[in-house]
């Protein structure tokens, strides 16, 4: 073909253009960019946090991930939906490259790389147990929760720190490792001393659980067997025997846990029985214990308490999920007619005022939870339900304790283990794991 001299310049510039778009496609071909978000999708979404440290490739060290402080399979989970929230129609860009990103070291950066939420989990407790109000349970949840993170428990030789007397620091077992550091959790049986309890677990959140009185004194009558002391065995319902006539059998320390047949809840809280009958000091102490409590539980509606515990302390549903020991075996139920309770009410008046006025603020508590309460609890509950399904056998009970008929596990899962056990087991372990860790090493000889 034959050009025009007009039309040469042309060809050599079309020539130029092709061999320079030749020599590009096979710089991009032998060299493939990093996959990345494109310039006008940074513009138009919210940066993640992530992209503070990471914004060239977003490369994330999944073994890092994975053993992150705060962080376990369902924190990792938690990451992933609020990563793929954020770049809803850009999931496709990120690359996860397991080892080739070093982990951040905690002095780098003081954002974590995983732990989005908004809040930090609380380990610095002081659960008030109450007698025969679903404490032992709820004692056994945070017991799990400090057992297996390694923390430290004020505890004492055995289960119960205290009971007849307020709490001292004197009650606890010493440990050579551990004078002067403060503990990190008190949940065993002591009675309520706020000076002392601040001196041993400082700067804690403080909770207990309330029941309603008369049902509670129900229960610790049965329990308890107090019926014995008041010569009342022989009676078809000893409870109502000793409501007909409460001042001929109510006498101090002439029958076991005498403490716990009238206002024992208050007894429990620190307030003395000397002033049962003084409304105006009762209120008092209402008052204080309102200031002095961060959280006060309710048994009647243990599933709710336990969310709002979670949503306090910054747990994880797992932290929360329980499994009761057992149940109160028939020989140790009374029945309660309408007369009955009015009575017991009247009675355990105290314990009366004590209930409502925390009966009125926990409900406060629900409202202020916010709009998924609803289906958080829902959500909650059926996680619980599968952990009776799936641990509990439940045609078989344990009926060694005459008083009470135990859940039996069906399985030997560790998980289905460390959510049935009880507060004295759990005291037991912890115990041996405090004196293992913090007893003298013994020198070695050379």
């Amino acid at each position: 073909m034959v050009f025009s001299e007009g039309e040469l310049p042309s060809c050599r510039k079309t020539f130029s253009a092709l061999v320079v778009f030749c020599v590009l496609l096979m710089v991009t071909f032998l060299n493939p960019p990093h996959w990345s978000i494109p310039e006008v999708a940074r513009e138009t979404l919210q940066p993640s946090p992530l992209e503070k440290y990471h914004d060239e490739s977003l490369t994330f060290d999944l073994q890092h991930i994975l053993r992150a402080k705060e962080g376990n399979i369902s924190t990792f989970y938690n990451f992933s939906t609020s990563f793929h929230t954020r770049r809803d129609s850009q999931v496709y860009h990120m690359r996860i490259t397991p080892t080739t990103v070093p982990p951040l070291k905690e002095t780098d950066q003081t954002l974590p790389l995983v732990n989005f939420r908004k809040c930090k989990p609380v380990s610095r407790i002081v659960f008030l147990k109450t007698h025969k109000t679903a404490s032992t349970t709820t004692a056994s949840i945070f017991e799990r929760y400090g057992y297996y993170r390694n923390l430290t428990f004020a505890i004492g030789r055995t289960h119960i720190l205290s009971y007849t007397y307020k709490f001292s620091h004197l009650n606890l077992m010493k440990f050579p490792g551990m004078e002067g550091k403060p503990f990190d959790i008190l949940c065993n049986h002591a009675r309520y001393n706020r000076k002392e309890m601040d001196l041993v677990v400082p700067d804690a959140t403080y909770v207990t659980i309330l029941r309603r009185p008369e049902k509670q004194i129900d229960s610790a009558f049965g329990y308890f067997e107090m019926y014995r002391g008041m010569k009342l065995g022989m009676e078809t319902n000893p409870l109502k025997a000793f409501m007909k006539e409460p001042r001929k059998y109510y006498k101090e320390h002439k029958y076991h846990m005498w403490q716990e047949s009238r206002n024992g809840m208050l007894f429990d809280l620190g307030f003395d029985h000397k002033y049962d009958d003084d409304e105006a000091k009762i209120l008092q102490k209402i008052n204080e214990l309102d200031a002095e409590f961060d959280l006060v539980m309710i048994a009647e509606y243990f599933d709710e308490s336990l969310l709002l515990l979670k949503k306090l302390l910054c747990w994880e549903f797992e932290d929360i999920l329980y499994l009761s020991s057992g149940v109160r075996s028939l020989s140790h139920r009374y029945e309660l007619d309408e007369d009955l309770i009015k009575r017991l009410r009247e009675w355990s008046h105290g314990d009366s005022l004590l209930y409502n006025h925390f009966n009125t603020t926990f409900w406060k508590k629900v409202a202020d939870y916010g709009p998924t309460f609803e289906a958080d609890l829902k959500h909650f509950r059926q996680l619980n339900r599968a952990v009776f399904q799936d641990c509990i056998a439940e045609n078989q009970m344990n009926k060694k304790d005459r008083r009470e008929d135990k859940f039996m596990l069906k399985n030997k899962s560790e998980r289905c283990a460390a959510i049935l056990r009880a507060d004295v087991p759990y005291t037991g372990l912890i115990r041996k794991s405090m004196v293992a860790r913090f007893s003298p090493k013994p020198s070695s000889v050379t």
